[in-house]
């Protein structure tokens, strides 16, 4: 599927491969650092991924050694809360996007900070180099981490190691964070890491689309509800899989009734 005319901003290279989006951030003499127009840009990229038919899924990774380590701290001022609240709505709606999109691979270059352990939170799988890190250092700047990474961390990692990573701003190896589920593979390399990243991708791709979004929504939503609630759910979700001639049609439907239940 061609791509070349579409642009995302300075800092943000796409492709597509496998009709999976490929989004790369790319601000590598500032590590990935996020400005609220990178931010946009990258927010504009999901979205499009997620509007056109012929992107199944999304690949979200960087260039250089770092994945991100979140806010630029010097491209906002901490005291112009409007500016600060309008980065965060969009650090949130880009989270949003990712766990209530399209299968999402988090192919993980570097270390990650901040925004970027919330991004890859919100991916169904994440691979990373063994040289990687996690970390959230919001608390040391008395901030709030948000953009439902409280609510995704204790989901997938219980609430003891969330505490030790927000409270206490630990700093988390790939090893580690293969061991307590923060990510699901750990690779050698980078040279690895996008072989491994595009063969789950081929895989995803070969697979029946509203099944697998059916599968992600189901999954992501109904741990929440009582069993009776999710059985129901999970029966309409089959039901319209087998029954409903527009299948895709179905599935957005479905997933705005989740979202909004």
């Amino acid at each position: 599927m061609a791509s070349d005319n579409l642009n995302f901003g300075e800092y943000i290279e796409f492709s597509v491969s496998k009709r999976f989006g490929i989004i790369k951030l790319n601000r590598i003499h500032r590590a990935n650092a996020l400005t609220i127009d990178m931010v946009k840009s990258l927010k504009n990229a999901i979205q499009h991924c997620q509007d056109n038919e012929k992107v199944r899924g999304l690949i979200l990774t960087g260039n250089g050694t770092t994945f991100t380590t979140g806010l630029d701290m010097d491209s906002i001022n901490g005291s112009d809360q409007a500016a600060v609240i309008k980065y965060e709505k969009m650090a949130a709606d880009i989270a949003e996007l990712i766990f209530n999109g399209k299968p999402t691979i988090c192919a993980v270059n570097g270390r990650t900070m901040g925004d970027g352990v919330a991004y890859s939170l919100c991916s169904d799988y994440r691979i990373a180099i063994k040289e990687s890190f996690f970390m959230m250092p919001e608390i040391k700047s008395g901030i709030f981490p948000g953009a439902g990474t409280i609510v995704l961390m204790t989901r997938i990692i219980g609430i003891p190691w969330t505490k030790r990573i927000l409270m206490f701003a630990e700093k988390i190896p790939a090893e580690k964070a293969l061991e307590i589920g923060l990510i699901d593979q750990i690779v050698d390399n980078r040279e690895d890491l996008m072989e491994e990243t595009m063969k789950k991708a081929r895989f995803l791709f070969t697979k029946n689309q509203p099944a697998l979004n059916l599968i992600k929504l189901c999954s992501n939503h109904l741990l929440d509800k009582s069993y009776n609630e999710a059985y129901t759910l999970e029966k309409e979700a089959l039901m319209g899989w087998a029954e409903e001639k527009d299948k895709f049609q179905f599935v957005k439907n479905f997933r705005k009734r989740l979202i909004n239940s």
